[in-house]
């Protein structure tokens, strides 16, 4: 009976942390419209209460390319990080190497209708459970 019970708060709990007001654009990624260089302009972090789109000052930028190749700059292009992507099923992975093995990250993406802008959420290895979103504007 415990045992149910537990099982009972927990499904309580994880349908109370899921946020179904998530401000994503709800237009799918493509590997066409996604080449090009996003530059960082909005993050939407909720640190556990309400919180709202809030500007970002010389974001760090993206470049990607259509062979599948992409790099992470800071705001004046210096090089921070570099690799490959895929597409899959509405997710983003970067796969990139560290000093001893190849790393992922994975993010939830979407655009706005006339795919200016991408919405990303990350999804792998660590997910937000309030809310974490970053957006970008294509350059």
């Amino acid at each position: 009976m415990a045992l149910k019970l537990s099982m009972f708060l927990f499904l309580i709990f994880l349908m109370q942390c899921q946020n179904d007001d998530m401000p994503f654009d709800e237009t799918p990624v493509d590997q066409t419209s996604l080449v090009g260089e996003w530059l960082l302009t909005e993050s939407y972090i909720s640190p556990g209460g309400a919180t709202e789109w809030m500007e970002v000052e010389e974001g760090y930028r993206y470049f990607f390319d259509e062979y599948g190749g992409y790099k992470r700059t800071s705001f004046k292009r210096e090089l921070q990080t570099m690799g490959e992507y895929t597409l899959k099923d509405a997710e983003l992975y970067l796969y990139f190497l560290t000093d001893v093995e190849k790393d992922t990250l994975g993010f939830r993406a979407d655009f706005n209708e006339s795919k200016t802008k991408l919405t990303l959420s990350p999804t792998y290895p660590g997910i937000c459970i309030e809310g974490c979103l970053y957006r970008f504007s294509k350059e």
